[in-house]
C-alpha cells in the first residue's frame, strides 16, 4: 500500500469534513510522540478519542456515524504514519 491508495481507501470511506480531522490527529500524534510522559502504547487511544470527539464537532453531531467516523479518521492517521516511518525512515536506515 502506498501513499496514493491510502489517499483513495480514505476518500472512499471518510465523509469529506472528516477529513480535516486527519491531519489535526495527525499534528496532535507527533506531539504526542514528542511529550516524554506519554507512552507510545497510550497514542493510538488517545488518537481515537480525540479523533471521535473532533469528528462529533465537525459533523456537528453525536451520532454512531460521526463515531465511525473518528474512528476512521484515527486508524488513518495512524497508517499514514507507519506508511511514512516505515518507507522513508527504515529505508534511510537500511541505507536504500
Amino acid at each position: 500500500m502506498n501513499e496514493t491508495d491510502l489517499f483513495v481507501l480514505a476518500k472512499q470511506f471518510l465523509l469529506d469534513q472528516a477529513l480535516i480531522v486527519v491531519v489535526a490527529l495527525l499534528v496532535l500524534g507527533v506531539f504526542l510522540k514528542r511529550t516524554p510522559g506519554v507512552a507510545d502504547w497510550l497514542i493510538p487511544w488517545i488518537l481515537t478519542g480525540a479523533g471521535i470527539v473532533l469528528a462529533c464537532g465537525v459533523l456537528r453531531e453525536v451520532t454512531v456515524q460521526a463515531t465511525i467516523q473518528g474512528i476512521l479518521a484515527a486508524a488513518v492517521a495512524s497508517l499514514g504514519h507507519q506508511l511514512w516511518k516505515q518507507t522513508v525512515e527504515k529505508r534511510k536506515e537500511d541505507g536504500a
